[in-house]
């Protein structure tokens, strides 16, 4: 199971994965200047959360580590939604992030 915040900060629970790149067009298309829209692994605990500023972070919700990269493709910030729908937390976690929010 999975759920997706939203950049107006509601929640769905398991939305169709067709959707996500949806879900990042919200960063432009809301209206809402400050937020971010992430995909929640609720098996894992990990997050992983688009800015509007390009910025893409990985966390553990209950334990930390969070880590970030930036700038993220569209393109790329889906395929690591994808790939944290489907448990890959090992594998993202080898991704070349760079430790804390920024």
């Amino acid at each position: 199971m999975f759920h997706v915040m939203h950049m107006d900060a509601s929640g769905e629970d398991d939305p169709p994965l067709e959707t996500l790149p949806e879900l990042f067009d919200e960063l432009t298309s809301s209206g809402i200047v400050d937020g971010s829209v992430a995909v929640v692994n609720d098996d894992t605990g990990w997050c992983v959360s688009a800015h509007r500023d390009g910025r893409l972070i990985m966390e553990h919700l209950r334990d930390g580590g969070e880590r970030h990269m930036i700038p993220v493709s569209k393109e790329r910030v889906i395929e690591f939604w994808r790939r944290l729908v489907a448990g890959d937390v090992d594998g993202l976690l080898k991704e070349p992030w760079k430790q804390g929010y920024v």
